[in-house]
């Protein structure tokens, strides 16, 4: 290894630590400040709920646990519960730590496509976002996730960069704890598989790569699944999601609060439609079947009264995308915080796009992913945090691509002058 890569690496080597220290330090300040936080419906029921099943009660076998979540979170915070007793913070300084950890990843994926300028300013502005911060202090999936998600794609990179097979199957492996963790990927292999082939030639090793991946990611899943179809005798993969179609198709649902007093009147209209609301002690799929069917028909009522309004409902549902929360509150303040990143993120896209940076399309596979299948599903916010490092990545190329341009023409201006 010659001596200036050495000195690179041991520059890499500094400055992921710094970042890692400085992200760990003000997440834990953030954590000093907010000790509690409101539990939401999923902390209280399906994490801390099914955490207490798996410490105290009948685990993963008991029939009763909820599925509306994947288990892998409540696993992690059964760990805590058994080592440290009935207290959430341990649990939260495992996520402190481990969006510390995201900040450096995101560093190596930044350097990876768009070199060590962006990737400084990508893992310096992810250590204090704000909306990367707040998860560490409540009881949510959403961090360890993020991780997953990161991880995920630099074992991508590496694969796509390297060809070997190792990065695909252990990329694929992640992709299942991210999966685990929350159920939004469970489709991402399909979609995977569409970025590989819009950026290598299809071959026979690359399918058997692709092979790899999908094995691994099965083989992560397949016991969550074998456990639904044991315990539950159904067929869910990691977890139910019907219910986050109902608001797909109505502004009645969004926000939560509110939504509430709609369900008397969404039962008796389904009722009245032929679609039946499930018994109590019915099925968790038969309950999920119900929510899509009363999701779809709210689409077909809107397309028989109202077809023109169905363009303007879309628009409208493809903007709070970036800044609605489920408790229709701080709308105003995550714009006004977000509004320069989309800004400059939107010009990145761009310029990645005139430059023809091939392995980009992996960021954009994922943003794209994440834009789509929450733009047709539930529209907020919170969806969108675990792909916001690939936004402020976007948004910091642009910037040092403005930079570097205006010192070329600054420093150019300067040498026409001194030639005079």
């Amino acid at each position: 290894m010659s001596g200036e890569r050495m000195y690179q690496k041991k520059m890499d080597t500094q400055i992921l630590a710094g970042f890692f220290v400085i992200s760990l330090c003000v997440r834990l300040l953030a954590l000093w400040i907010f000790p509690e936080r409101h539990l939401g419906t999923n902390a209280e029921i399906a994490y801390l709920g099914g955490a207490r099943l798996i410490v105290e009660g009948e685990g993963l076998s008991d029939p009763s646990y909820p599925v509306f979540a994947p288990p892998l979170y409540s696993i992690m915070i059964a760990g805590g519960l058994y080592l440290f007793g009935d207290d959430q913070t341990p649990i939260k300084i495992a996520q402190a730590i481990a969006d510390s950890l995201t900040v450096v990843i995101v560093y190596l994926i930044a350097k990876d496509i768009f070199g060590r300028k962006t990737a400084f300013l990508a893992s310096a502005l992810l250590s204090i976002y704000p909306f990367s911060i707040y998860p560490v202090t409540y009881i949510g999936a959403e961090t360890f996730f993020t991780l997953f998600l990161s991880l995920f794609v630099l074992l991508s990179l590496y694969g796509i960069r390297y060809d070997k097979w190792q990065y695909y199957f252990t990329a694929g492996a992640v992709l299942g704890l991210a999966t685990l963790t929350r159920g939004t990927t469970q489709f991402y292999p399909i979609f995977f598989f569409l970025i590989l082939v819009s950026i290598k030639k299809v071959s026979k090793p690359l399918l058997r790569r692709y092979l790899a991946f999908c094995l691994a990611f099965i083989a992560v899943i397949l016991p969550c699944s074998l456990r639904n179809y044991v315990v539950l005798d159904e067929f869910i993969p990691v977890a139910t999601a019907g219910a986050n179609f109902l608001p797909a198709c109505s502004e009645k649902f969004w926000p939560i609060p509110e939504s509430t007093k709609e369900w008397p009147q969404l039962f008796e209209l389904m009722k009245s439609r032929g679609i039946e609301m499930p018994s109590k002690d019915g099925k968790p799929s038969e309950k999920d079947r119900f929510f899509l069917k009363a999701g779809l028909e709210y689409c077909k009522i809107r397309l028989e009264n109202e077809p023109l309004s169905f363009f303007p409902f879309m628009l409208k549902k493809f903007f709070r995308l970036w800044y609605a929360t489920e408790s229709g509150m701080n709308h105003a303040i995550i714009m006004a915080i977000n509004i320069l990143i989309y800004l400059a993120a939107a010009a990145g896209i761009m310029l990645t796009w005139v430059g023809r940076k091939n392995l980009a399309v992996v960021l954009l596979g994922v943003l794209g992913y994440f834009v789509l299948l929450h733009w047709i599903t539930y529209p907020v916010f919170r969806y969108m945090v675990p792909v916001m490092p690939y936004v402020i990545v976007f948004g910091s190329f642009a910037i040092i691509t403005w930079v570097e341009r205006f010192t070329v023409r600054k420093r150019d201006s300067f040498e026409a002058t001194q030639s005079i």
